[in-house]
């Protein structure tokens, strides 16, 4: 349907984004595919090597799954930060990801896990990362016949992932004015393998930082200290380039992410089971 009705089509999952969108006429769609009851778009499954999470998986049902593991308890404590609770009821996680605002609250948390888009179109599938997934504000790599099937996050097999998310807003349900997510694997003997970090609300799109997880990788859990977070978060914040715009300064930004990036990596630390100091 979306190839035969072309550009002026659009996918309807939760339609949360969409309407005000449309009301803000940012976009005039001619046909609406409503994909509401695509039920193989709606899971969550958790595997050994991988987590899987469909595209019209409502926030409210990834809200209610922390319970299976401690990722998804991440995720779940991201959700409810997020619009109030009858919304989550609508709101999908595909929605909020193909939506592509560089505040977005799941957005970081994904690029710092790592997590990899499984895209469907008359062609069969493909998969982008969740970095290369975002293109710039509201643009992804989605092509216009395609849709987003779901999120799979990979989990090592030879250690653990912690994880966290930090963000700043005005108000309880307000999109953040600036955010970061960090992502750590521990390996079973005790060293950091792998880093992950996502920046949001100082770019276009969700920025990583490769030099700053280098400069933690390879480091023992043991001697971690929080000047070297420190040191970490101060590096992955070089990547930030915040605007000013009405909910706050360019200068404010570059300065806190840097802060929620050091706290989301202090949390993700202490959830191994590090002592900082």
């Amino acid at each position: 349907m979306l190839a035969e009705h072309g550009p002026d089509a659009m996918i309807w999952a939760g339609g949360t984004d969409m309407t005000l969108h449309w009301q803000r006429e940012k976009v005039s769609p001619t046909v609406c595919v409503d994909i509401r009851d695509v039920s193989q778009l709606d899971f969550i499954e958790v595997g050994n090597d991988a987590i899987r999470i469909g595209a019209m998986t409502a926030l409210a049902t990834l809200e209610r799954a922390a319970g299976r593991h401690h990722i998804l308890k991440m995720l779940s404590d991201i959700t409810k930060l997020m619009c109030t609770p009858q919304t989550r009821t609508l709101a999908t996680v595909g929605g909020n990801m193909c939506n592509a605002s560089p505040a977005a609250d799941l957005s970081p948390a994904f690029v710092a896990l790592d997590a990899t888009a499984v895209i469907f179109g008359r062609n069969g599938t493909r998969e982008v990362t969740a970095y290369d997934f975002f293109v710039g504000v509201n643009r992804t790599a989605v092509a216009q016949d395609e849709i987003l099937q779901e999120v799979t996050i990979p989990l090592p097999s030879d250690g653990e992932i912690h994880g966290s998310y930090r963000r700043i807003d005005r108000t309880v349900v307000d999109i953040a004015l600036v955010n970061g997510s960090a992502a750590v694997t521990v390996g079973i003997d005790g060293v950091i393998s792998k880093v992950g970090l996502g920046l949001g609300a100082v770019a276009p799109i969700i920025l990583n930082a490769p030099d700053a997880s280098a400069a933690l990788e390879g480091t023992s859990l043991a001697d971690v200290t929080r000047d070297k977070l420190a040191e970490v978060a101060a590096i992955a914040a070089r990547h930030a380039k915040p605007i000013t715009d009405v909910r706050a300064s360019a200068g404010y930004r570059q300065d806190m992410v840097e802060v929620m990036l050091r706290r989301a990596l202090e949390d993700a630390i202490t959830n191994h089971g590090g002592k900082l100091r």
